[in-house]
């Protein structure tokens, strides 16, 4: 989990040994015999600079997508709570009441409980109880006209589209960029910094923006990616909104039995 203070503070630090260590280069390694091979590290810095931007990009198109559908698997679960909740209210009594009660208390322990835990991969047993406890009304209805068998089944089909939304949420709560694939990028990001450092320019000061401002970017993408990986925890994060909303929703409504 990396959070904006840290990640701005890496950067800056990058951008500094990345700096500090071209000056290092510089003073060590005459810019006579720099400059000599300047044609083949050009050719060679080319290639490796497209292999790199290739790779980056995309684990950043990766990221971002799975992060996207860590949002939309909420605001799938929030609406297939919410379709329950409603169609809870033409079931036979009691359980149609208490069905009601036990999604209303599910999302409450979400928003509440859960949406924390899973920062650090973990899950709520009360959520986990609440969803038992609705799939076993479920079992307990009786439906005695079609029009009731209908709505039971329709009933039904949401609860299973609601807990597989939950089982996709909490898996995506704790997936990650598989570390070698880490390892990868900072060392690429490494070489393609450091692979600058053998250009010879008479101008010192436009080599140290140029190295600066490469590790500039490479740091930032990094950053970013870091950012992105666990889409419910740190700074960046997917929020319990449709959540919120759906409850905010339960507590006005008119078909509610409470």
């Amino acid at each position: 989990m990396i959070n904006v203070v840290s990640g701005l503070l890496v950067v800056a630090v990058s951008v500094l040994i990345a700096v500090t260590g071209l000056t290092l280069v510089q003073r060590l390694v005459p810019l006579r015999l720099r400059k000599e091979h300047n044609d083949v590290a050009g050719f060679i810095y080319a290639v490796l600079g497209v292999i790199y931007a290739v790779l980056i990009a995309l684990v950043v198109i990766a990221v971002w997508e799975d992060f996207a559908a860590a949002r939309d698997t909420v605001e799938r679960e929030a609406s297939e709570l919410d379709d329950v909740f409603r169609l809870a209210h033409s079931l036979p009594e009691p359980e149609g009441r208490q069905l009601q009660e036990l999604a209303r208390s599910y999302a409450r322990v979400v928003v509440d409980e859960e949406w924390a835990l899973m920062a650090q991969a973990r899950t709520s047993p009360r959520a986990w109880e609440l969803l038992d406890e609705m799939t076993l009304h479920f079992e307990n209805v009786e439906v005695r006209t079609k029009a009731e068998q209908v709505r039971y089944g329709e009933a039904l089909a949401r609860m299973e589209e609601l807990a597989d939304a939950r089982n996709a949420r909490l898996v995506e709560a704790g997936e990650g960029i598989p570390t070698v694939l880490w390892g990868v990028l900072v060392v690429g990001g490494i070489l393609v910094v450091g692979f600058a450092y053998l250009f010879g320019l008479e101008n010192t000061l436009v080599h140290n923006l140029m190295v600066g401002a490469l590790a500039l970017l490479i740091s930032s993408v990094l950053f970013t990616i870091g950012v992105l990986e666990y889409p419910f925890s740190g700074d960046v994060r997917v929020s319990p909104e449709a959540f919120e909303l759906v409850l905010e929703r339960m507590e006005r409504s008119k078909l509610s039995e409470l």
